[in-house]
């Protein structure tokens, strides 16, 4: 099922997800080897996302531990580089359920367009409003538009 109108929102959560990875990158990478003249080749978007062995495996002990960052930087591992859904989808989880505001977005999103999951698409991008995203307003409503046309009853 296409919808138009989301045409315009797609490349604004593209240019968000690929700001949120940068900021990402700068806080959380252990690489200090500065890109030099010598480099091959400059990093594509995907490639910021990359993470060594050790990385992972210290994001994974962090999530599991309860850091909502961590979770979300290997949901996006996951998902922007090696396109391991089920693993993006996990970790993913991890951090909105632990309350961090654009994991939820990013969930609630997916949900709606990928799953078609209505009800859980309105919970997450309901608390990601409530914890301070005020983009996940403008996909609440897009959410519960969907919702209505489909004959549900309004959320509380």
């Amino acid at each position: 099922m296409t919808k138009p109108h989301l045409t315009r929102a797609v490349p604004a959560l593209l240019a968000l997800a690929l700001s949120i990875s940068h900021a990402a990158e700068n806080k959380f990478m252990d690489n200090d080897t500065p890109a030099s003249p010598s480099s091959p080749s400059p990093i594509s978007g995907a490639q910021s996302f990359a993470l060594t062995d050790e990385q992972r495996t210290a994001f994974a002990a962090k999530a599991e531990a309860g850091d909502t960052e961590s979770a979300f930087r290997l949901s996006q591992y996951y998902g922007f580089l090696h396109q391991d859904y089920a693993q993006q989808r996990h970790w993913l989880s991890i951090a909105a359920k632990g309350g961090h505001a654009v994991a939820q977005h990013n969930l609630a999103y997916q949900l709606y367009m990928k799953d078609q999951d209505l009800e859980g698409a309105a919970h997450w991008a309901s608390e990601s409003l409530k914890n301070g995203n005020s983009n996940a307003g403008d996909l609440l409503k897009e959410i519960e538009a969907a919702r209505s046309a489909a004959g549900h009853k309004p959320r509380p």
